[in-house]
């Protein structure tokens, strides 16, 4: 008999468990990712679209503070490597801005991920 009661007890608990857990889902946040691609251009025109490609895609504000790198949004790119290429581009910020930022570019320059 008491083996019959520690088990209806147990099924109550565990059904309680598994009800609850599966209803508090723990809140969606926005993950901040790096992409480091390798483009065989000069740093120039990779620079230019950098930027081009930010205002297509609407990332937001595009700023170019320093000659290597550029902001957009709360996405950020930095060029390295010499003047006639290739380079380097460093990029980071927010997933749904990096990602598509770094597809164009693999998909329109000469490019690959590192």
């Amino acid at each position: 008999m008491r083996l019959t009661a520690c088990v209806a007890t147990l099924t109550v608990v565990l059904t309680s468990f598994s009800v609850n857990g599966c209803a508090d889902k723990p809140p969606v946040t926005p993950q901040e990712i790096t992409v480091t691609l390798s483009v065989d251009m000069p740093r120039v025109q990779t620079m230019q679209f950098l930027k081009q490609s930010a205002l297509t895609l609407k990332l937001g504000t595009v700023q170019n503070d320093k000659a290597d790198t550029v902001i957009a949004g709360a996405s950020k790119a930095v060029i390295a490597g010499p003047d006639a290429g290739p380079v380097s581009v460093i990029m980071s910020g927010g997933e749904s801005s990096v990602t598509p930022w770094s597809t164009m570019i693999t998909d329109k320059l000469p490019a690959k991920k590192l």
